[in-house]
């Protein structure tokens, strides 16, 4: 395999239409095809060059490779959930010998993710063959989706909580993304720190709650009007402050779809 990046986000929806309002609200644009596959239904918006899908079940009796952790993310008080991520493999073609999604595709209708260990309780993660450098992907998007009236321009992190650090690691590290940096939090518990073209993963053990994905940091070109965008459309949003890594950042105040959403600005 040759990983290099994170191609998309899965977030795991009851309703497809009120989460595609919700993250209107917030200020992203939403592609207005649907896509329907193996019992699920796909709405896709982009923080740059990485495609967010909004994934929903359309029957009880799919046998697709994601469909169990679509319902359990659902089946959570309605409030739905990040599922995993698909990693971009410029390899070809990706095992076949690997279970095996069928998901909306950027060159082509759909396309074909490999389903791989994540090391990570909660989280489903998966492979597929891209060919676009991450400029043509990120134009690509912006065709498919729109432009962001957020001005998110991309995905900065994903936060990950894991009872076990250690696995995660071992696992990032079996199919070629190598841990960048461990830094120490307090209270025994550590980050790991795994980087792909301009996004951090950032996998937090061990986890005190739930494990699995917690939230989204985006990076924007203009933060104060992402929370504009947001209070406009009736969400509390935080004024932004200094971030730890520099910039600013603010927060959406109530998850959407069990997303915690933060803007940065550098």
């Amino acid at each position: 395999m040759s990983i290099i990046c994170v191609e998309r986000v899965i977030v795991g929806v009851a309703d497809l239409a009120a989460s595609s309002e919700s993250w209107r609200r917030a200020g992203f644009a939403v592609a207005a095809d649907r896509f329907d596959a193996e019992g699920l239904r796909f709405a896709r918006l982009a923080a740059g060059a990485v495609e967010i899908d909004l994934c929903t079940t359309t029957s009880v009796d799919s046998q697709s490779m994601l469909a169990a952790s679509v319902r359990e993310a659902s089946a959570n008080e309605g409030a739905g959930a990040i599922i995993g991520w698909v990693w971009g493999d410029r390899a070809s073609p990706i095992a076949n010998q690997n279970p095996s999604a069928v998901l909306p595709g950027l060159t082509e209708p759909s396309t074909k993710a490999s389903m791989l260990a994540s090391g990570l309780p909660g989280v489903v993660t998966a492979a597929t063959p891209i060919t676009l450098d991450i400029e043509s992907r990120r134009q690509s998007l912006a065709r498919l989706c729109g432009t962001n009236p957020n001005t998110v321009e991309y995905l900065e992190h994903i936060v990950v909580m894991t009872p076990v650090l250690e696995d995660a690691i071992k696992a990032n590290e079996a199919i070629g993304v190598p841990c960048k940096r461990i830094r120490e939090v307090g209270n025994g518990a550590r980050q790991a720190f795994f980087k792909l073209e301009q996004t951090v993963i950032e996998v937090v053990g061990p986890a005190r709650g739930r494990p699995g994905c917690w939230g989204l940091a985006l990076m924007c070109s203009d933060i104060a009007r992402a929370v504009a965008t947001a209070r406009s459309n009736g969400l509390q949003a935080t004024e932004p402050k200094p971030a730890i890594q520099g910039g600013q950042i603010a927060r959406i105040v109530d998850p959407i779809d069990g997303v915690a959403i933060a803007f940065m600005q550098s």
